[in-house]
């Protein structure tokens, strides 16, 4: 039996308009653990390509805890190829859609429930949450604790990620910000 309890806790995110958003969460699977995070800088140094992918992962997503923004310019390639939810998307509009998703979910929060390394690639169990107080794609706030929870993969090159798979619930988590599951 798999235990849902979460081995590690990374962050924070946010996002605006569908496709943003859904950019946003796909990006939000490369989650990887704070302890093994270095601090966020604006471009990948030397030291970067000497850390492994799962460390590369580790530290962007502590940058969720202090400067998101640094977190992108150094971890994630700006030629990123992106498959969100619903198919390829673009890196700033997953960097946009978790800035909004960050700002709308008070008390975010983003588990780590299991990762995998195994060469370029990190493969990462994650979910997320908060109480829904901002603006989602449109939807209003409803003061609901919502959930989002997914299986990401990202191939790590040169320090950075170069490109990121996702898959999740996203359905679910539109239905339960809308009081559809009410």
């Amino acid at each position: 039996m798999t235990s849902n309890k979460p081995s590690e806790t990374v962050f924070t995110a946010t996002a605006p308009g569908r496709r943003a958003m859904i950019g946003t969460l796909a990006g939000l699977g490369a989650a990887a653990t704070l302890a093994t995070a270095a601090p966020a800088h604006s471009a990948p140094g030397p030291r970067d390509s000497r850390r492994s992918p799962r460390q590369i992962a580790a530290a962007f997503y502590a940058s969720y805890n202090a400067d998101l923004a640094a977190g992108f310019e150094r971890y994630i390639s700006k030629d990123l190829v992106l498959h969100g939810f619903d198919g390829p998307n673009t890196r700033s509009a997953w960097m946009a859609g978790d800035l909004e998703l960050k700002a709308s979910l008070t008390g975010y929060r983003l588990d780590v429930f299991d990762q995998i390394a195994e060469g370029p690639k990190v493969v990462t169990r994650w979910s997320l949450g908060g109480t829904h107080t901002g603006t989602i794609l449109g939807i209003p706030p409803s003061g609901r604790e919502v959930h989002l929870s997914g299986i990401s993969i990202d191939r790590i090159a040169g320090g950075q990620s170069v490109e990121h798979w996702s898959e999740g619930n996203f359905g679910r988590f539109l239905q339960i910000l809308r009081g559809e599951d009410a």
